[in-house]
This record gives C-alpha cells, sequence and structure tokens, in this order.
C-alpha cells in the first residue's frame, strides 16, 4: 500500500522523484567534489596523511552511527520532515566547511555535515520506496540512483576548477543550491510519508536504543580509522573497538527483546535482504581507495590539473549514469541477480587495469592508461548500484522503508568507514616501507634516511630535503611517486579480489525469485484494500493509480 499518498497522480511522483533525487544529490556531491580538492587542501593547511584520511571518513563514519536512527525516525516522524531538518543542518556545515583555518575544525564542520547526511540519504531514498508500488520501484530506485551519480560525477569538475583557480573553498558551497531547490520542493510538492502501521507506536522508539547503536557504530569505526595513527595495539583502539562492540552487543539483545522499536530484526530473515547487504559492504567498501586515493594518484604522480582530473571521471559518469536508468525497468522484470554479477565482474577487471598502470607520462596518455578502467568502473558500478538497492528495499515490507533504507546505507557506509579506515593505514605503512626499501633511498646519507622516514606520512607530499642536490631531490621524487603507484596497485589489486568474490557470492544467494513473490504478495495486501468492486482490476497495479507502472 503507498504509504502517504493514495491515489496521487504522475506529476506529483514525478515531483517525489526531483526532490529526493536532489537532496541525496546534496550529500553526494559533497563527497565527489571534495577528493579533487584535497591535494591542495593537504598544502594550505598542512594536512598530515592521516588527516587525508579522516577529511572523507570523519563525515562517513557520523553517517554510519546514524544512518539506522534517521531512517526510524523518518519511518516513525515523518520521512520528508526528517529529510528537511537534515538539508537545513548540511547547509550550515557547509558554510562552517569553507571558512576553515585548520584541519581540525575541517573535520569537525565534516562530523556535522555527516550528521546532516544521515537524515538525507535514507530519508530520500525512503519517500521514493514508499511513493512507488513494487512494480515501479526498480524504475523509481534506477532513476534515483542514475541521476545522483550524473550529480556526484558532474561535481569533480566543477572542483578542479575552483581549485585551479585557488579557490577550492567554494568546493563546500556548490550543492547549497540543489539542498534549496530540494527543501522548497518537498515543501510545495511533495506529502509527507511515514510508517502507518498500528503495531509500532512512534513513542517506543527509545532513546537509549538510540544512543547505544550510535555509540556501537561510531565506537567500531573510530577504532579502525585511528588504528593506521596509533596501532591496533593501542588502549584507545582498543577500548573503542571493543565498546562499540558491546554497545552494539547490548543494542541486538535489547532490540530481539523488543525494548527500542529501531531495527526490526526479522528484516534479516531474508536471504536476499542479507546478501545484499553484504555484498553492499564490500563493494562500497573497495571502491572508497579508487574514490580516495585516484586523484592524489592524477594530480600528485601523474603531473594531473586538478581541472583535468575532473575531466578524467566524466566518461565514467555518464557510463555510470545512462546505465543506471536503462538498468531499472529490467530489474522489474527480471530482478537484480544478473546485472549485479555483471557489474562486480567489470568493475574486478577495471581495478586489475588501474593495479598494472604505475607512473605514466602525464595528460597525454589518459587514454592508453586510465580511460578504459574508468570506464570498466562506470559499467559496473550502474549494472551493480540499483539492483543492490532495489534488492534490499524490495526485500521488506513498505511500511519499513524508511529502516531498511537506513539498515542498507549504514552497511554501505561502515564498509567505506572500515576499508578506508584499515587499508588507508596499512597504505601509509606500505608506502613507507616500500620507498625506505628502494635502493637509492639506501644509499642516501641517513640524516636525509631519517627525514625521508619521518615525513613518509604525508604519501606522495612527503618532504624532500632541501640540502641535497638538484638532482639527488629530482631522484627521490622519482622514487616517491613510484612507491606511491605501486602502493596504488596494491589496493587496486585487493579491490579487484574482493569484487570477484562478491561476484560469486551474489550467483549463490541474490534469489530474483523471493523478489517476485514478495511483490505479488504486496499486490495482494494492497488489493485487501480496495472495495470489492476494485478487486478484481489489474493484478499488477491499481487502475487508479498510474504513477505506479513504470513509463
Amino acid at each position: 500500500m503507498l504509504d502517504g499518498y493514495g491515489s496521487s497522480g504522475r506529476a506529483t511522483g514525478y515531483w517525489v522523484l526531483f526532490a529526493s533525487i536532489l537532496a541525496a544529490s546534496m550529500a553526494f556531491v559533497a563527497s565527489s567534489s571534495l577528493n579533487v580538492a584535497l591535494p591542495a587542501i593537504q598544502v594550505e593547511l598542512g594536512a598530515r596523511g592521516a588527516d587525508l584520511i579522516w577529511i572523507p571518513n570523519a563525515y562517513v563514519m557520523v553517517q554510519a552511527s546514524l544512518i539506522v536512527v534517521s531512517g526510524a525516525m523518518g519511518d516513525y516522524y515523518g520521512r520528508k520532515r526528517i529529510c528537511m531538518l537534515g538539508i537545513v543542518l548540511f547547509a550550515l556545515a557547509s558554510v562552517v566547511c569553507s571558512a576553515v583555518t585548520t584541519t581540525g575544525v575541517l573535520i569537525a564542520g565534516r562530523l556535522a555535515q555527516g550528521v546532516g547526511s544521515s537524515m538525507i540519504v535514507p530519508n530520500s531514498l525512503a519517500i521514493v520506496s514508499a511513493h512507488f508500488s513494487q512494480k515501479g520501484q526498480g524504475w523509481a530506485i534506477g532513476l534515483w540512483s542514475g541521476f545522483t551519480v550524473l550529480m556526484a560525477g558532474s561535481a569533480p569538475f566543477f572542483a578542479g576548477v575552483v581549485t585551479d583557480l585557488g579557490m577550492w573553498r567554494l568546493v563546500f558551497l556548490i550543492h547549497i543550491p540543489l539542498g534549496i531547490v530540494a527543501a522548497l520542493s518537498f515543501l510545495r510538492f511533495v506529502p509527507e510519508s511515514y510508517d502507518k502501521s498500528k503495531t509500532v507506536s512512534p513513542r517506543r522508539m527509545s532513546l537509549l536504543g538510540a544512543l547505544l547503536i550510535t555509540l556501537g557504530l561510531g565506537g567500531v569505526t573510530f577504532g579502525f580509522i585511528e588504528s593506521s595513527t596509533f596501532g591496533f595495539s593501542s588502549p584507545v583502539i582498543i577500548l573503542a573497538i571493543a565498546g562499540g562492540l558491546a554497545a552494539m552487543g547490548v543494542f541486538l539483545f535489547g532490540e530481539r527483546e523488543g525494548n527500542y522499536a529501531i531495527l526490526p530484526l526479522w528484516l534479516f530473515r531474508s536471504r536476499n535482504f542479507s546478501a545484499s547487504n553484504f555484498i553492499s559492504l564490500v563493494f562500497h567498501g573497495v571502491i572508497q581507495p579508487v574514490v580516495l586515493y585516484l586523484p592524489l594518484n592524477l594530480i600528485q604522480v601523474q603531473g594531473y590539473s586538478a581541472t583535468f582530473t575532473g575531466l578524467a571521471t566524466v566518461p565514467m559518469i555518464l557510463v555510470a549514469t545512462l546505465g543506471s536508468a536503462l538498468v531499472g525497468p529490467l530489474l522489474d522484470r527480471r530482478g537484480p541477480r544478473v546485472p549485479i554479477v555483471l557489474g562486480l565482474a567489470l568493475i574486478a577487471a577495471g581495478f586489475f587495469f588501474f593495479a598494472n598502470i604505475g607512473v605514466s607520462n602525464g595528460e597525454g596518455e589518459y587514454f592508453s592508461t586510465f580511460f578504459l578502467p574508468i570506464m570498466l568502473f562506470g559499467f559496473g558500478f550502474s549494472l551493480t548500484f540499483a539492483p543492490l538497492t532495489m534488492a534490499a528495499m524490495a526485500s521488506a515490507p513498505e511500511t519499513n522503508a524508511g529502516i531498511a533504507s537506513g539498515v542498507n546505507h549504514t552497511v554501505t557506509r561502515v564498509g567505506q568507514v572500515l576499508v578506508v579506515g584499515v587499508l588507508g593505514g596499512l597504505a601509509i605503512t606500505w608506502f613507507g616501507q616500500l620507498l625506505m626499501s628502494d635502493a637509492y633511498i639506501q644509499a642516501l646519507p641517513a640524516e636525509a634516511q631519517t627525514h625521508l622516514a619521518g615525513e613518509s606520512g604525508n604519501l606522495a607530499e612527503t618532504g624532500i630535503p632541501d640540502w641535497l642536490t638538484e638532482e639527488q631531490q629530482a631522484r627521490i621524487d622519482e622514487v616517491i611517486s613510484e612507491s606511491f603507484a605501486a602502493t596504488f596497485s596494491i589496493l587496486m589489486l585487493i579491490g579487484a579480489a574482493a569484487c570477484a568474490l562478491s561476484a560469486v557470492v551474489a550467483i549463490f544467494t541474490i534469489d530474483d525469485r523471493e523478489l517476485k513473490l514478495r511483490q505479488g504478495q504486496d499486490i495482494l495486501d494492497e488489493t485487501d484494500t480496495l472495495p470489492d468492486d476494485k478487486r478484481n482490476s489489474s493484478p499488477e497495479a491499481p487502475r487508479d493509480t498510474p504513477l505506479r507502472e513504470s513509463p
């Protein structure tokens, strides 16, 4: 049954998509545009290599901690209401980020952005999922996925231009107009959406449960991120991870007893729901090193300008956008398993080609080096993102759309945080080992080696001793580039193996038949609410709601 929308017409449905896409794009643009500006931020604010992990991951960590709670709040108190509150908070935090002078304040601003984003993303998708019937859900989610990818993917070009002009601070402001238009559209054209189930009262959502899940996910993700700085043997890291796991254990036990009314654990009885969320964790996790380190590689090692770096990803975005929009209607008819498997296989191939590039001769070799894996990523992403989302959302009842979306997005953010935190810390270690084990570096004076070892935490921005000769400095710069390229290759091979394994998991776990049976049950449930004289209408969708059928 359409929750809160009744028999609204086709025009309302397009406004639902328009407002939801713009709202989600606001959050996605903030992430995609930042990566191009990171090299400039590192130079101007003096950010360490660990800071380069924290700046994007602070945002994702808070998302991972709060997104389930925000999704549940949307179900209970109104998805539109929570989404709009997130837009306001996100915009205010973005203004703070644009005016920072230290990395500490920037990280704090990113934390606040993460709170706002945790309200925006799951509820915008839940609004779409709740408005469209199961038959049209694949089409709608495909459009939501495709256009959010397009908006997020177009941002790096603008970010590159303003960064080359020395105005990287504008990167934190470009998404605010999207939020303003989205908020106005929600206010004027989009009805409220919430869980009308009489079995769960909004007042039952426990603040203690919300605190436990926030502390649990926050502790674990904080521990993994900071492990790259303190090491896993640090008492701070041990306490954060152990405390986070304990808090999550208490939360799950209490939720099983029905004490918190936040996370319906019975959702995981669906094999599709469990499998799609597991694959989402791996998929979104392993692509993060590409998102984070590819711009650093192109600018600091390959010698690309920030503008050209933004342009370099445009083919991937165009392909991902077009593919996501086209694959949506196919999902309604055929199911998500085949697209997921093919998409993961293509991304694994892209990882493999990335791993074999090394150091190129600059922008002139773009089409013979980075273009092919970027295109493979675009095709693979278009075949994977929307089907994974649809498999998770279609496995849950519409009344739990917000919490299902929250769980799915939490899983993806946890994957991103854990992979970037763990692999980011390892990348810094691998880079230092590769750099200091090079024969030329080992032949340098001990003072120079000590200096380079201390600077290696800055990755490709490792400082070179200025007392060495120009020839020595040039050779060290080459070794730094080669060491970073080798580290990048290791990360890409790990990604290739993870995606290949996920494709195998999808073959044996994603069941298209289960989704079709659930679609049929949802249609029967909705038909039961119709008057007797209308129950014999089309078994796919009541004729008085044309928006439920994909165009």
